[in-house]
């Protein structure tokens, strides 16, 4: 709900709209919203349980891993305020191999060798059930 609430918060500080807000189920594990304002769209994801965000160049297609995330839009800070990290580009296309995953519990582990995520950001935004 405050993903939510955020997201309206943004749109009215650009003058701009909310569009389809996707809450997480068992598949994805992550909230999308679309924010659009004249000559501005973006996408913006929410972790399920973490207090992160990060913003893709186009809306998630089911199933299918993300890619093209971008840098947090100017308009980013009414997620920072409300308690949420922005997740640069560089830290979510960090390999996979160069992470700490040592937090990470033995269940997830699993899903990290079954699935092979490559870089941090498949790891966070993924469709695994």
């Amino acid at each position: 709900m405050a993903f939510k609430t955020i997201c309206h918060a943004a749109a009215r500080s650009i003058r701009g709209t909310v569009g389809e807000v996707a809450s997480a189920r068992i598949t994805p594990n992550f909230h999308t919203a679309l924010i659009t304002s004249p000559g501005t769209r973006s996408s913006v994801l929410c972790h399920e349980v973490l207090p992160v965000v990060a913003f893709v160049a186009s809306p998630p297609l089911t199933g299918v891993p993300l890619a093209g995330f971008t840098p947090p839009p100017a308009w980013a800070g009414a997620f920072e305020l409300g308690g949420f990290r922005l997740l640069d580009v560089e830290e979510l296309r960090t390999s996979l191999a160069e992470a700490d995953t040592s937090e990470l519990a033995e269940a997830e582990l699993e899903q990290v060798r079954y699935w092979r995520p490559s870089t941090v950001g498949e790891l966070m935004f993924n469709w695994w059930d």
